[in-house]
């Protein structure tokens, strides 16, 4: 594979970690993106250590100055740019809808939609350049309504049709929301500890049984194919929402193995 450069945004630990490490092992120079500097700067570490090329560039999604920040920092250490993962997302707030509140609400749309519009705005011109990619993050919970986790739910929704109309107006790039799947991490080790309270029972008793019944896979299971998806996905799946066990997707990493 030549080399291409991704932005991985949500880059210090779960998903986006384990996207980076499996990027620069398909030779991809990786730029991590988070608030967290310490854990950043040991993915970061594990990755140029392992023979790879990363660069970690401590940035907040929400404000479109580190946004630009961050793009800039790409070209000025990597000289082009072929892909941005937008990864970061939060939670926040677990709360009814009667008592949550607003500013909560403003958050999670800024962090969650309107990042990866700000990012996708930063990097266009360069990835037209390249004929590159805009994957999106995505969740089961898009189309799936959760008590408790109503923002959530509504941001990934609206981050999902975001995808199909920029895959629309921009034929020279290709876009992709990505749903991981059900995934061991952060977000689900909270809703176990924090979210009963928000929850009705029975979303709740769903959550925990993923848990206990053994149905949430490790990061590097999405990881490994999100990586591919960044690095190969080909135009025709642009404006798609794709799955991480989407039999195009396995197919392209077999692919990908084999060339």
């Amino acid at each position: 594979m030549s080399s291409q450069t991704l932005i991985i945004t949500g880059a210090s630990r779960g998903i986006g970690a384990a996207t980076a490490h499996a990027a620069a092992a398909l030779g991809a120079n990786v730029v991590l993106c988070a608030r967290s500097e310490t854990a950043l700067a040991v993915v970061a570490r594990q990755i140029t250590e392992a023979g790879g090329h990363a660069l970690a560039v401590v940035a907040d999604v929400s404000n479109r100055e580190d946004c630009q920040r961050l793009v800039s920092a790409a070209l000025e250490r990597f000289g082009s740019l072929d892909a941005v993962v937008s990864n970061a997302a939060t939670l926040d707030p677990v709360e009814p809808i009667a008592t949550s509140a607003p500013e909560a609400w403003h958050r999670a749309l800024t962090v969650n939609v309107i990042g990866p519009v700000m990012l996708a705005q930063a990097a266009l011109p360069h990835l037209r350049a390249r004929n590159g990619r805009v994957i999106d993050v995505t969740s089961g919970a898009a189309g799936l309504p959760l008590s408790g986790l109503s923002a959530y739910c509504a941001s990934k929704a609206a981050l999902n049709i975001f995808g199909q109309c920029l895959a629309k107006e921009e034929p020279e790039i290709t876009v992709i929301s990505f749903d991981p799947g059900t995934v061991d991490t952060a977000m689900h080790s909270f809703i176990r500890a924090e979210g009963q309270p928000a929850m009705l029972p029975a979303d709740y008793a769903m959550f925990v049984g993923l848990h206990e019944q053994g149905h949430l896979r490790p990061p590097e299971d999405p990881g490994r194919a999100l990586a591919h998806v960044a690095l190969r996905a080909p135009r025709e799946w642009s404006g798609a929402v794709m799955a991480w066990d989407d039999p195009r997707v396995q197919s392209l990493m077999v692919r990908t193995s084999e060339s």
